[in-house]
């Protein structure tokens, strides 16, 4: 993976193994990464312990879930699908626009691997079924 990419993502990535449900992956964020959530909801975390950040993440993610998929444009929809179908054609450059997108909302989160050189990407498992939901109701 490049230098640009790992610096790009620097916020993002988690240095972990992969988790597949959201609440203990918010418990593995740091503070950055809790606050880049938190801002991209605007989102006050302000005199909050850590679990009670974590709380008000997940619940603001889970509630606001399908009003955030509802603003999405007709390309950021087609990726969030491609990316929930393990589809995703990496040379398009907007896949990495929606990727800062989807992380910086709490929808999609990024675990290092542990060579480092790539990216593991994960949609929580509650996401993953509140959009199969979506989808079968559309």
């Amino acid at each position: 993976m490049s230098d640009f990419l790992l610096k790009l993502f620097k916020v993002e990535t988690i240095n972990k193994l992969p988790i597949d449900k959201l609440y203990p992956i918010i418990e593995s964020l740091d503070q950055e990464q809790r606050e880049l959530i938190a801002n991209s909801y605007n989102l006050n975390l302000e005199g909050l312990s850590l679990t009670e950040e974590v709380d008000a993440i997940h619940n603001k993610i889970t509630s606001e879930f399908k009003n955030t998929l509802m603003s999405f444009d007709e390309k950021e929809h087609k990726s969030f699908y491609d990316f929930y179908n393990g589809a995703v054609d990496y040379s398009d450059e907007n896949v990495y626009v929606n990727m800062k997108k989807f992380t910086s909302l709490g929808l999609m989160y990024l675990f290092l691997s542990k060579s480092g050189t790539y990216f593991n990407f994960v949609i929580p498992v509650e996401l993953i079924e509140m959009y199969e939901k979506l989808l079968q109701s559309s």
